[in-house]
């Protein structure tokens, strides 16, 4: 058999060892369905959904929906210029242009005037960031990492991505939906260019629950050595 058939042959098998890693679904399926012992509205259903899904379903939230970039970016950015303790920021794209210069500058004025900034960027989703502009918020006081970096022993994670696009404000004042840090987002999706979406503007309680969401990336990032809020791990 000639070499170069031999090694077609071996990087064909690579790369679907590669795949089946990447799209199996580990996850176990549940056997068991579960009987309904109350109904819908009683305090008890939510109780139980709540420890079925993870956090606990709380009351006293404010939430607003905002369409397109015209209406989100604004809302986003003027609570990163008023945050006073901590802004916690994790996205799956942040790209460069007008929209990422605006919000970097917004998040390194804060950090300067001493908020702990922390902000989580997929790899993927955020490849086209520039280093220029990431080296600019890390010495203007943010401290950001990018979230599962794509090395040669890691191939077979390769889709172990963060989609979240969670902005958490002083534990109080979050932000979480679709839209993310582009300029193809701005605007009011007025043509094929620029992009519809929909975000949400959420006080109250669950606010504390999505930075424990963002937490959940942030501490099992293995090059991460700091908590948000200055605490050592």
């Amino acid at each position: 058999m000639p070499l170069w058939t031999i090694v077609w042959s071996v990087l064909g098998t690579l790369v679907l060892v590669i795949l089946v890693l990447n799209f199996r679904t580990p996850e176990k399926k549940p056997q068991h369905r579960m009987a309904r012992h109350c109904n819908l509205v009683a305090p008890q259903f939510c109780r139980e959904m709540g420890v079925l899904l993870g956090p606990a379903i709380v009351a006293g939230n404010r939430i607003e929906a905002l369409q397109n970039g015209d209406e989100i970016f604004p809302a986003m950015l003027q609570a990163i210029r008023g945050a006073k303790r901590t802004i916690t920021f994790g996205t799956y794209i942040y790209w460069s242009g007008d929209v990422g210069e605006e919000f970097a500058q917004a998040l390194i004025e804060r950090a300067r005037s001493g908020v702990c900034v922390h902000v989580m960027l997929d790899w993927v989703g955020c490849d086209k960031i520039s280093a220029g502009l990431i080296a600019r918020m890390k010495s203007g006081g943010v401290e950001v990492e990018r979230y599962h970096r794509i090395r040669w022993y890691s191939l077979g994670r390769l889709n172990n991505r963060t989609h979240r696009k969670v902005l958490i404000i002083d534990g109080t004042l979050s932000f979480t939906g679709g839209v993310g840090i582009a300029d193809q987002w701005s605007g009011h999706a007025q043509d094929a260019d620029h992009w519809r979406d929909i975000h949400f503007k959420v006080t109250g309680p669950v606010a504390a629950q999505m930075q424990a969401a963002f937490l959940d990336n942030w501490i099992n990032h293995a090059d991460v050595h700091q908590l948000p809020g200055g605490r050592e791990r």
